[in-house]
């Protein structure tokens, strides 16, 4: 077993334990637990009937320095679980006619990554419920965005509710009682899977009403040793504007997709097209997009525009239809 955990100080693959058995004879099919593989252990069972005996002698071949040992005991012991870091078990099989005759026949390498998310940040749309009059968005089918840790076995949940003066006196009250979305009251949380942004979907959530105050809120879902646990983000909070007259562009109420094309072509650029002269005064994603004739998520189109961002690709033209 390997390890790397910077979490431990450990930033190179190193041995937490390597052992080796003497040869044993099978005389029937054996299974073998991690347990049975301890200097204490003399014998194992094997699956005949009645089963037989099978001398087996473990010997450690390599081990954890005794400093990183405890180090790693202290962190299991006081948060119940492994330190975030990267294991690696290994094990090999080696067989033959006799003792003196054995190969390697077969081998297995496992790698489990364990993680541990600092950070649940929200990027967009909203804020503190103090300031809603600077939190309105023009559109009732927003963008909702958010930055952590990537994770691969991790799920991400959303929820959206409704706040009402007079029957919340917090965001808490708010985002707990009936939600928007999941329309579902018995989910309670709807998944987004692995992804950080989600558009208000069109189906299987109440329409988000111009004038009304909504909160949001981010769950995610991370396995550890000991089972799921589970990170809130803080509580933002957003207006939906009135629809009928188009928004003001200043950056604040721009969608996060345009936010992003901005930093791409620069405000001058950007603005010469989508500010109060522009043919695209007002515009705003209505949550269709398309890549090279081909539709996509919204995801895929952060991603192309990152891709701009870091010069990984190149804008050779820009047209608009």
């Amino acid at each position: 077993m390997e390890v790397i955990s910077p979490a431990l100080g450990i930033e190179s693959p190193t041995t937490v334990i390597k052992v080796v058995t003497d040869p044993f004879q099978m005389f029937a099919d054996i299974r073998i637990d991690n347990r049975d593989l301890t200097t204490e252990n003399l014998a194992i069972y094997d699956l005949d009937s009645p089963p037989n005996e099978i001398p087996l002698r473990v010997h450690i071949l390599d081990q954890l320095d005794i400093s990183e040992y405890e180090n790693m005991l202290s962190s299991i012991l006081s948060t119940g679980k492994l330190p975030g870091g990267e294991y690696t078990f290994y094990l090999a099989i080696r067989s033959g006619s006799s003792s003196g005759s054995l190969s390697l026949t077969d081998e297995v390498t496992e790698k489990i990554i364990v993680t541990s998310p600092t950070s649940l940040n929200l990027i967009a749309p909203g804020g503190e419920l103090a300031d809603t009059s600077q939190n309105t968005v023009f559109s009732t089918y927003p963008v909702f965005q958010w930055e952590t840790e990537p994770c691969s076995n991790c799920e991400s949940f959303i929820r959206v509710a409704r706040f009402d003066h007079s029957l919340h006196g917090s965001p808490e009250d708010a985002v707990e009682d009936v939600t928007v979305y999941p329309m579902n009251q018995t989910e309670g949380w709807a998944s987004v899977g692995v992804s950080t942004t989600i558009q208000y979907p069109f189906f299987d959530a109440v329409e988000l009403v111009p004038g009304y105050v909504y909160v949001w809120q981010i769950k995610k879902n991370l396995p550890t040793t000991v089972g799921i646990e589970s990170y809130l983000s803080p509580i933002w909070s957003l207006k939906i504007g009135d629809l009928t007259q188009p928004p003001e562009m200043g950056i604040e109420n721009l969608h996060p997709l345009l936010q992003q094309l901005m930093d791409v072509l620069g405000e001058d650029q950007f603005f010469a097209y989508f500010g109060p002269d522009g043919v695209l005064y007002g515009y705003s994603p209505d949550g269709t997009y398309e890549i090279n004739g081909i539709q996509v998520s919204i995801d895929a189109v952060y991603t192309l525009i990152q891709q701009f961002q870091n010069q990984s690709s190149l804008i050779i033209n820009i047209s608009v239809e």
